[in-house]
């Protein structure tokens, strides 16, 4: 029977390369590789012991501009200006190479057996051995690697994997980390064995009835008489269909008609699974469960996105795999707090810009009800980058929240060329070859980045345009209309569209110190966010995905050092909100949302310019009780009063609806800090996401206090790391003290049972929280 293990736990890490001679034999005799790090009795008891998944780079102090022979000048971002080498781009961590050990034993009675070593992402070029053999390299950093080691393993006895990781070079111009920053499993099979099970639904979502098919290939190296039984199982956990095959080749389709089924949906994702079980002579030889949604899809190109057919807006998002104080190496769980934040503000897409996400983050999809563009990292139809779309392809095309697949993003040099023609149509035909159940799209840009100006003939696109299901296109709203006219059927979506970017509580733009301010009118972004929304409206756009959910480590635009991350996110590295996080609130979801800003301290006589986001039809500001006037709110835009003289107290919003006032918010005049409080902001199995905010002794939140903060854990507990959303921090990751930034702090904890945390700060009260 199937057997899975995590191997997560208990790895052995070096932090750089190894340059002595090895074994001259070594390149050109099987087993050899006895004299390093990728030997059995490699002396490793020095090494830091680990778990994964572990990032390297992030553990490492951000350095100003540098140039080594794999960051030099010539690889500045062409359209950010400000970031001025790869190493810039990349976060300003230095990258390196990092080695993995692990031990393991295999029991005897195993033999006979098909193990496989997985790995579900190293970055990136890994190269790995198991007990002195050479098994296999592997480029890409996003795609999964999977070991076949039935031949080399000592039965019966220790064994041990080495992993070599070279994070020195790049495959994206952003911050990638470094190591094996993903999942790891063993699994273990008979040789006779079902490889892999693809379930996809003919549905008709007013009936409520389903056209189920699986397709499932076997491994029967054996040539036995296989039977193949599969069960559909409910949401409640029933079994609702049975198929029973004789397999005579390595792949069979069966099918079974639904009644009354429970639709995969936004608000209500309900999952099926197929069971698979395999037969030889009546004995149960494996056993695959494939999880799966019954949902309807379709694109048009009048009328745009539809979802068990009713008409959907896409609100989406860019993102990146990368948090604050972790880097790339996320627990699952965090994976759920940053989803859920987005669906809390209304987002209901999810773009994998710009590679194949983890495993995990596309499960949290299908759980939560989250629609997600799958993207490929390159257009390219080179053998390497041909293979890792077929592994994302085949990997994710159960999830019932991936609606669509994009083969590449911005792809300046050949979106305009024949030979990028081409490329686009041997990956559409891949992707169709494997899944012709999802639409097609790729980020298009209607901007020649190498010559700096306009493509101004739409046709120029058109090779690559023309084939694509849905045309995709980053930014360049202003042609979409032109696009539509000249295709009128074709559908159309915005792969990437920009937003306000901010720092997050700035309301002075300081470039010295890399914050930006969202109220700064000298910016081209002050309030550009709600122009890019209305551009998406006519029914013919399928929707959007802003740039980006959150920030990220690297490409730190408008600014280089000091600052080393992002600031286009809604929401900072903690996936704290900023200002313009409530715009999207209040437009894109049906709560009654009245966000006023900035802050309301500052010096008396002081002009200040106060922005409302609401959804409401009126809006009324007061000043210590003095009414500035009612505003009348227009659909998807925002509200402002300027030159507001600054006094202390308290200002005061309104929220009115066909005359009634429904809501108010008050912001007042903060004093000094006082206490520094803890609270559980997320908390699933063993993580536990927790605030720091300091607060006067009002129990306010001090909107600039800027206090050092240091936390101390008591039990079973593991610091994972910490931030603060200041995009020029610089302190190490995983550093137990950290400042707060404009009142706030996160730390990210692993816990085992009880625990304490507690925080610190010189002059003030600190609070303890206990988690179980």
């Amino acid at each position: 029977m199937r057997e899975t293990i995590s191997m997560d736990k208990g790895w052995k890490f070096h932090l750089g390369d190894f340059t002595e001679p090895r074994n001259r034999w070594a390149w050109g005799k099987s087993g050899s590789w006895n004299q390093g790090p990728e030997s059995i009795g490699f002396d490793d008891s020095a090494w830091r012991e680990v778990d994964v998944p572990h990032d390297f780079v992030i553990e490492g102090e951000p350095q100003p501009y540098m140039v080594n022979e794999f960051n030099d000048k010539d690889n500045a971002i062409p359209e950010m200006q400000s970031v001025n080498n790869m190493h810039t781009t990349a976060g300003s961590l230095v990258k390196n190479v990092g080695w993995y050990r692990k031990r393991f034993y295999i029991p005897g009675e195993d033999k006979g057996k098909r193990i496989v070593f997985i790995f579900d992402g190293i970055y990136r070029d890994s190269s790995i051995f198991v007990n002195n053999f050479f098994v296999e390299k592997h480029l890409s950093g996003y795609t999964g690697i999977h070991c076949d080691i039935t031949d080399l393993i000592n039965y019966g006895g220790d064994n041990v994997i080495s992993v070599r990781a070279d994070a020195r070079g790049a495959e994206g111009w952003f911050y990638e980390g470094g190591g094996i920053y993903r999942h790891t499993y063993l699994q273990k099979t008979a040789k006779v064995h079902i490889d892999h099970v693809f379930v996809s639904c003919e549905v008709d979502p007013e009936r409520l009835a389903a056209k189920i098919k699986v397709k499932t290939e076997v491994d029967n190296g054996q040539s036995a008489r296989i039977r193949l039984v599969t069960e559909i199982i409910n949401p409640d956990g029933d079994g609702v269909g049975a198929m029973q095959t004789e397999l005579l080749d390595e792949c069979v389709e069966q099918e079974v008609h639904l009644s009354g089924v429970s639709l995969w949906d936004l608000d209500a994702p309900h999952m099926y699974r197929a069971v698979c079980r395999a037969y030889i002579d009546d004995e149960l030889t494996d056993e695959y469960s494939a999880g799966f949604g019954i949902r309807d899809i379709k694109f048009t190109g009048d009328e745009g996105f539809f979802l068990n057919g009713r008409s959907v807006k896409i609100k989406g998002v860019c993102a990146h795999q990368n948090h604050g104080g972790l880097g790339t190496a996320l627990p699952d769980e965090i994976y759920t707090y940053r989803i859920q934040k987005l669906k809390e503000m209304g987002c209901n897409a999810y773009r994998t810009s710009h590679y194949p996400p983890t495993p995990e983050l596309l499960d949290v999809c299908d759980r939560l009800g989250m629609l997600v563009m799958d993207e490929t990292r390159l257009l390219s139809s080179a053998r390497e980058d041909l293979t890792q779309l077929e592994f994302m392809v085949r990997r994710d095309r159960n999830h019932p929240s991936v609606i669509m697949y994009s083969i590449g993003n911005e792809e300046a040099q050949s979106q305009t060329t024949p030979q990028g023609a081409r490329i686009a149509g041997t990956m559409i035909e891949r992707v169709r070859k494997l899944d012709d159940t999802r639409p097609v799209t790729m980020g298009l840009l209607m901007w020649d980045l190498a010559n700096k100006r306009p493509i101004e003939d739409i046709s120029d696109i058109a090779g690559i345009s023309e084939q694509l299901d849905i045309a995709g296109f980053n930014y360049q709203d202003h042609r979409w209309q032109e696009y539509h006219e000249r295709y009128p059927k074709q559908p159309m979506i915005c792969t990437e569209q920009g937003t306000f970017k901010s720092t997050r509580g700035c309301y002075n733009t300081e470039a010295e110190k890399g914050h930006l301010a969202v109220t700064d009118k000298t910016e081209s972004s002050y309030m550009k966010g709600a122009q890019q929304w209305r551009a998406a409206k006519p029914p013919y756009m399928s929707g959007l995905f802003l740039w980006t959910g959150f920030d990220y480590y690297g490409e730190p635009s408008p600014y280089a050092w000091p600052a080393t991350s992002s600031q286009f996110g809604i929401m900072d590295l903690c996936g704290y909100p900023k200002d313009f996080y409530y715009y999207y609130k209040a437009w894109w979801t049906d709560e009654e949302v009245l966000h006023v800003f900035p802050h309301w301290n500052g010096e008396p006589g002081e002009r200040k310019d106060v922005h409302v986001f609401a959804n409401f039809d009126e809006v009324e500001l007061a000043v210590n009780g003095r009414s500035l006037g009612i505003k009348k709110m227009e659909t998807d835009g925002y509200l402002e009063w300027e030159h507001i003289t600054y006094e202390p107290g308290e200002l005061r919003a309104k929220g009115y609806r066909d005359g009634v006032l429904l809501k108010e918010e008050i912001i007042r005049t903060t004093e000094s800090p006082y206490r520094v409080v803890l609270s559980l902001d997320y908390q699933e199995n063993d993580i536990a996401v927790i605030k720091a905010e300091v607060q006067d002794e009002q129990g306010l939140r001090v909107p600039d206090a800027g206090n050092e903060l240091m936390f101390v854990l008591e039990g079973e507990v593991e610091l994972l790391g910490t931030a603060n959303g200041d995009p020029s921090d610089h302190t190490l990751a995983h550093s137990s003290v950290r400042k707060a930034f404009n009142g706030l702090a996160q730390a990210i904890v692993r816990f085992g049972g009880r625990a304490v945390v507690t925080v610190r700060s010189d002059g003030l009260e600190g609070k303890e929280l206990v988690i179980e």
